[in-house]
């Protein structure tokens, strides 16, 4: 991580994303995307957290949480596994093998924010009959969303959200059927988000590898786009190639 992501933190995003001076410890964590078939196209489940919770109150998350020292497994990844099934059985009352899972990004959280994780998400497609149940307490609500609906309404202060979560719909809207995602594994090995951090006037820009700025942090040159950049809460993800110059 470049000295940048260490500066005193930008106050923009407090609302979804908690702030820090300090560099901490990132632990891991691990995330379940469900998707179902419906009628007009796939869909997501999102959880509400309770607007109780200290951490990201409000915010509408997939299912997910810490991975615990019991969460068996011969890596990280693996262990990752077993925790993502445990948190959608705890979260959501759904039951499914870890063995269904299947790895569909890494993130690591920016320095500058106070709550770090190292987080695997993963997807699997379950029954359109599916049912789920939240325990009212620390998750509240649940919903099915079709991406490009999720992304709309999160752009027009309807829906919380965070990066990776935004990110992740994004992905997943690009494909008609995410059961391409699951049919074939190789056809998109896992990215990795390990974000930098630049303030550009009232809003914070996260810089993703492949970004002309990743490394520099100028975010004014020209070149290949790979960011997201949030105010009061409301995040925007770019990824574009560079624009060729014209003969």
């Amino acid at each position: 991580m470049s000295t940048r992501n260490a500066c005193p933190a930008p106050r923009c995003c407090d609302v979804v994303i908690e702030l820090s001076d300090d560099v901490g410890e990132a632990r891991p964590a691990a995330t379940a995307i469900l998707v179902r078939q419906a009628s007009a196209g796939h869909e997501v489940l999102l959880l509400k957290r309770s607007d109780e919770l200290k951490h990201m109150p409000g915010l509408w998350v997939f299912p997910g949480g810490k991975v615990e020292a019991f969460d068996k497994g011969d890596n990280e990844l693996e262990q990752a596994r077993q925790g993502a099934a445990r948190e959608l059985e705890e979260e959501a009352g759904i039951t499914l093998p870890p063995s269904s899972l299947q790895a569909f990004s890494h993130w690591l959280t920016p320095v500058v924010v106070s709550r770090r994780f190292s987080t695997w998400f993963f997807l699997t497609e379950v029954s359109p009959d599916c049912e789920v149940t939240v325990d009212g307490s620390e998750i509240v609500e649940h919903q099915w969303w079709r991406p490009a609906e999720a992304i709309r309404a999160h752009h027009g202060g309807a829906l919380p959200l965070t990066p990776p979560t935004l990110v992740s719909l994004h992905d997943l809207e690009i494909e008609q059927d995410a059961s391409l995602f699951l049919a074939d594994p190789d056809h998109r090995p896992p990215p990795r988000f390990f974000p930098h951090v630049v303030q550009d006037a009232d809003q914070m820009v996260f810089l993703y590898e492949g970004d002309v700025a990743y490394e520099s942090g100028d975010i004014n040159q020209p070149g290949a786009q790979h960011r997201m950049t949030g105010r009061r809460g409301i995040f925007h993800y770019c990824c574009k190639a560079p624009e060729l110059e014209s003969a």
